[in-house]
């Protein structure tokens, strides 16, 4: 169509635009993830889907390897266009795929990126880097190399990704498969991912019990008849696996404790819903967006709906396990066992103490300052450091929307299901980024209502089930949990008192390996250490300090 003088057009520079979208993927767990959920999703019938990443941090690269249906020439074309429809979406099969930002995945950490496809007998190959990308100074579309076009071959169909020049200084290995068996939680059975030599399989908590939620008016006019499905996990859960995960269509979008975060028990608390509304493309809001955040937009009146039943039924189960175990603790070998955890705490923390004191001094030396342990101490008095948008140091957005605030929640019949139990922030959300980044955070002094454990380590025995591990660190709490029900706590027990000789030495040995494990794993959060020898070396110390120290608790 020819353009009047006197018209006015919406326009878009492709290369900012693909950029700035590459810049929702700062870490190499979101990028993998990208381009594995496509290989698990994008299958022929009958297929199923198994997907290979191949991740070496000294030559910053990664692979990602599928059995998918391939992409034809076509299929390529509309791969690359930037915000494109979807096209299993327009053929009425939901998916992930709503935003056609994903191509722009690997340029969040690296360089340069390789697709060799092949479908139906013909492959090809094309490759698009960063270099390309930045000499587009205008409007203009940018040119993707092409290596091959529908090449005949006998191989079967499938899509090899290849990322090169990774910017990170190393490629977190467990992290990534933390975070794939994370999302296979919510995938098919028959979905198949390996990262190196690794099978990631994710294993659902011992469930002690579960329950179910059905909305009533009018939450029901906004989420439909849907059934929420609550658990009991016997063992307390890692931060990331609290809460109900929030689905629409089999597509998970966000796990939420919908404003029961930090509350007591809630951290035994998992589930589910199954919210097809969500699905829908006609809101004035929409619920989710572009960033691949895994948070739903708390502006959506559904998802606002959504948080409220499921904050709702959160803290009534929450409740009743909040009786429970006051009812548990009021027992006598409750008592008894919390007299042994304190004693058994109590060495952890001397060596604990002991150790920051050791470090912090050797860093004056090293550094020739002043005692940075008496400082970390002295500083933390005042409540914890937050970072919040400014112009003062450098951080990345996270989201534009700002904060939603801690929500109330049971609201009463004159209540907005959506109301804040705190004024919410509305400026955007942010994070510390490199000292290249942009300066858009300020550092300020939060006073918490629940700080963030500092002072050490505690120690609390619990029935987690015969099949979990002997011992669990919960980080967020900095607490080593002992499992009473493990086999060999159970037999080292028998069927006489805590008071065993056998059964208390078994707890401490119990406790002080995974407090040398916990020890290297705050070190590691802390990016500590950069030989993967470091942590062996230091648990090994731990695990002799830690020995000496407790010898008296062996004496009869």
């Amino acid at each position: 169509m020819p353009q009047s003088a006197d018209q006015l057009f919406v326009r878009s520079h492709v290369a900012r635009d693909l950029l700035q979208n590459a810049a929702l993927f700062k870490t190499d767990k979101l990028v993998v993830w990208e381009y594995v959920s496509n290989g698990l999703q994008y299958v022929d019938v009958g297929t199923n889907p198994v997907v290979r990443v191949a991740l070496d941090s000294k030559k910053k690269r990664m692979t990602v390897v599928d059995n998918g249906r391939g992409m034809d020439w076509s299929g390529l074309r509309n791969f690359f266009v930037m915000h494109g429809e979807n096209v299993d979406r327009k053929q009425g099969r939901p998916g992930r795929g709503r935003f056609g930002t994903g191509k722009s995945a690997a340029f969040g950490i690296a360089d340069r990126l390789q697709i060799t496809t092949v479908r139906e007998g013909k492959r090809s190959k094309v490759e698009l880097s960063r270099a390309d990308i930045a000499k587009m100074s205008s409007e203009d579309p940018i040119p993707v190399r092409r290596l091959e076009r529908e090449v005949a071959v006998s191989g079967p169909n499938g899509t090899v990704i290849e990322i090169d020049g990774i910017h990170l200084r190393s490629v977190d290995q467990a992290g990534i498969i933390k975070y794939i068996e994370r999302h296979l939680a919510h995938w098919s059975k028959n979905a198949t991912v390996f990262v190196n030599n690794h099978e990631c399989e994710y294993a659902e908590p011992p469930v002690l019990r579960q329950k179910t939620f059905r909305p009533g008016e009018p939450q029901k006019d906004f989420l439909g008849d849907v059934e929420l499905t609550i658990k009991v996990s016997k063992v307390p859960l890692e931060e990331d696996f609290r809460g109900v995960s929030i689905y629409s269509n089999g597509i998970w979008h966000e796990t939420t404790l919908a404003g029961n975060e930090g509350r007591e028990m809630a951290q035994y608390l998992f589930g589910e819903i199954n919210v097809p509304k969500l699905d829908d493309d006609q809101f004035p809001i929409p619920p989710f967006d572009a960033s691949r955040s895994m948070r739903l937009n708390p502006s959506n009146e559904v998802v606002q709906a959504i948080y409220a039943f499921v904050g709702q039924a959160i803290d009534e189960v929450r409740r009743e396990l909040v009786a429970e175990e006051k009812h548990r603790k009021a027992g006598e070998i409750a008592k008894k066992l919390a007299k042994e955890a304190s004693e058994i705490a109590k060495v952890i923390n001397e060596d604990f103490n002991d150790f920051r004191q050791r470090v912090a001094k050797a860093r004056a030396k090293v550094l020739g300052g002043t005692d940075s342990h008496e400082s970390e101490r002295e500083g933390s008095e005042g409540g914890e450091e937050d970072l919040l948008f400014g112009n003062e140091e450098p951080a990345d957005k996270v989201t534009e929307t700002g904060d939603p605030g801690p929500r109330v929640p049971n609201p009463g019949p004159d209540i907005p299901p959506d109301i804040t139990a705190e004024p919410r922030l509305l400026n955007p959300q942010v994070e510390p980024a490199g000292p290249e980044a942009e300066k858009q955070g300020r550092q300020v002094t939060k006073e918490s209502k629940q700080p963030t454990p500092r002072g050490g380590f505690q120690v609390k025995f619990d029935n987690m089930g015969n099949e979990s591990h002997r011992a669990s660190y919960v980080r967020d709490e900095r607490t080593i949990y002992i499992n009473l029900e493990h086999p060999q706590l159970t037999a080292a027990r028998g069927l006489g008192s805590i008071d065993q000789p056998a059964f208390r030495r078994l707890a401490y040995e119990v406790a002080f390996a995974e407090y040398a494990v916990a020890l290297a794993s705050e070190l590691a959060a802390r990016d500590e250490y950069i030989d993967p020898s470091d942590p062996i070396v230091d648990i090994r110390e731990t695990l002799n300090r830690i020995a000496r120290k407790a010898a008296s608790l062996y004496v009869e």
